[in-house]
């Protein structure tokens, strides 16, 4: 029989991802600030002979030929029903992540401070040209004060403000890392691009979210309205708005996605021609691909209305700000499934399993979790908008498959010192008991049995000799050197959970609840009342104290991980939190 060699030092290893498919204030179904977008079969990019329409209609748009045929061509995708933000994330929506993590805030909030920095700037360099000018010298050329690379260096010793007419405007002077640390923080993560369309679409192939002609000014804000340099307030344009209220995915700001910048499946490089005769054209253009590279969509102020069709793609710099480019957030249905597949990816290469059959495989589509937003309505009166002001989670990711025919395996597993993997927990909650902080560990299964005799070799026999150090202490099960100078203690005479921490030491042990191999069974999660006996108080001590009960809070997980054949381990997983953590509004 094959089993998994798998110790408690954890070797380093790759781990596969498992892809899947896949709120409004309560009773809470999703995200707060977010409605449910309904999926589908969704028309995605345009069709080359659209693209070049539109060139014949505006031959200024020839300038960017490259970029117009990255949307092409035209092609269906499936689509998961998910949420979306109803605004571009605003100023006032970021604060309160910039307020809770100390992340620095977009330079355009250090207006005043950024004003006085440059007065000083340029006053010091009119004095040293002055100074050189009567020395007889020549000036060092100019150097125009840089606004943003200023606020990089000093944004933590400067003021910042959201002022009044700022907080219903979106944020920008954001790149894709600050927008994706807003995503994590809140309990979201950014749209992919496949998920913009769909979100104006439909089932349509539409390129705006009405279905009336062009009106400047009434559906979008875009360059075609003059005399305005300035973002507007989100929701300034009811009438470009989804019919699931979802506004402004056609203009005032450019939005970041997941998605990078690369050809669409059936993408081949053509050329194509424009025009007749004389004033006939050729363009034979490559977009520039890139995966480092990120999507935007939706176009802005400053663009045509060419650029705030949803099927125009921008490739973006992940490192890129600019004045017209923000975001919005979005999350799967499935709760804790986002998450999952971001702590799965966070999990360090050197902790990650694997068996002698290969990488241990984690189904981020079967995590079970229990997740809350906090929140406020905030300044804008926009239906459905809200102000995510913190994010609480649990969850546990199982494997895919635990490499057992029943329990005798992974009793007789322990002859050999093997683990076997059954998922991981993550939560940003500390635990009580196990007495864990927050954050995301490896949970094994270790069979009930004796820790095996391990063969000393004979370089080892006088850790004592003369000139020797002493020697690191080991694992008093696989041998191995501990990471830290600790040991797990935990009874060998009954089967025992092993928590792995993201250094790969272990960190807890405890009895499962129930374990058992039976049929396949729906994983779910449940807080119960346990009451335990404790000495009364004053009874500390004695050798018969009198008992009382204590009533706990308990989260049990029921889990079931398939074996090799169609049954499966059936265990029962508890974990505590602080007492009361657990009511109030979670999904």
């Amino acid at each position: 029989m094959h089993l998994p060699k798998i110790s408690l030092a954890i070797l380093a290893a790759t781990l596969t991802l498992s892809a899947g498919p896949s709120t409004t204030p309560p009773p809470l179904d999703g995200p707060p600030g977010l409605v449910l977008i309904k999926g589908g079969r969704t028309k995605v990019g345009s069709e080359a002979k659209a693209v070049l329409k539109m060139f014949e209609e505006a031959p200024q748009l020839m300038k960017n030929d490259a970029g117009f045929l990255a949307e092409v061509p035209e092609h269906n995708v499936d689509v998961d029903d998910f949420y979306l933000m109803v605004t571009e994330l605003t100023n006032e929506q970021y604060e309160a992540y910039v307020n809770a993590t100390g992340a620095r805030p977009p330079h355009s909030w250090g207006a005043d401070a950024i004003a006085t920095a440059r007065d000083a700037y340029l006053k010091e360099q009119g004095e040293l040209r002055k100074k050189a000018i009567d020395e007889g010298r020549k000036p060092d050329p100019r150097v125009p004060f840089d606004e943003p690379d200023w606020w990089a260096k000093n944004w933590k010793d400067s003021e910042w403000e959201v002022t009044e007419e700022l907080k219903k405007v979106p944020v920008v002077f954001v790149d894709y890392q600050d927008a994706n640390g807003y995503a994590q923080w809140a309990g979201l993560r950014l749209p992919d691009e496949n998920e913009f369309e769909r979100a104006v679409r439909g089932k349509t192939d539409r390129l705006f979210a009405w279905d009336e002609p062009w009106e400047t000014g009434k559906f979008a804000a875009t360059s075609e309205i003059r005399g305005r340099s300035e973002i507007y307030s989100v929701g300034s344009f009811e009438a470009g708005a989804t019919k699931a209220g979802i506004h402004d995915l056609a203009g005032n700001v450019w939005e970041w996605t997941s998605s990078k910048f690369m050809p669409y499946p059936t993408w081949k490089h053509k050329k194509y021609d424009i025009g007749k005769g004389r004033s006939k054209k050729t363009i034979d253009a490559i977009p520039s691909w890139s995966p480092d590279r990120r999507v935007v969509k939706g176009g802005s102020q400053q663009n045509s209305r060419f650029y705030s069709r949803c099927t125009t793609r921008g490739g973006f710099d992940r490192f890129q700000k600019a004045s017209a480019l923000g975001f919005r957030c979005a999350a799967s249905i499935k709760p804790g499934l986002d998450f999952a597949r971001t702590r799965l990816e966070e999990i360090p290469r050197e902790v990650r399993p694997q068996t002698d059959d290969g990488p241990v495989v984690f189904d981020t589509r079967q995590v079970i979790a229990k997740d809350r937003w906090h929140w406020t309505d905030g300044a804008a009166k926009t239906p459905g908008y809200a102000v995510i002001t913190g994010y609480d989670y649990i969850l546990f990711t199982p494997s895919e498959e635990i490499p057992t025919s029943g329990l005798a395996d992974i009793r007789k597993g322990t002859q050999t010192d093997d683990l076997f993997f059954i998922g991981f927990l993550s939560t940003n909650q500390d635990l009580v008991e196990p007495e864990l902080p927050a954050g995301t560990y490896l949970i094994a299964l270790r069979g009930m049995g004796p820790i095996p005799e391990r063969e000393v070799a004979a370089e080892e026999e006088d850790p004592a000799a003369e000139g020797q150090e002493e020697p690191a202490p080991v694992d008093d099960i696989t041998g191995e050197k501990l990471l830290v100078d600790e040991h797990l203690e935990f009874n060998v005479e009954v089967d025992n959970f092993i928590l792995i921490d993201m250094t790969g030491t272990p960190v807890a042990a405890f009895p499962p609840g129930r374990i058992d191999y039976v049929n396949p069974t729906p994983s779910s999660l449940a807080v119960v009342d346990k009451t335990i006996q404790i000495p009364a108080p004053g009874e500390e001590g004695k050798k018969k104290p009198k008992m009382i009960d204590l009533t706990q809070q308990w989260l049990d997980l029921d889990l079931f991980i398939k074996g090799k054949s169609r049954k499966g381990v059936k265990l029962l997983f508890s974990v505590r939190f602080a007492e009361g953590l657990l009511d109030g509004d979670w999904r």
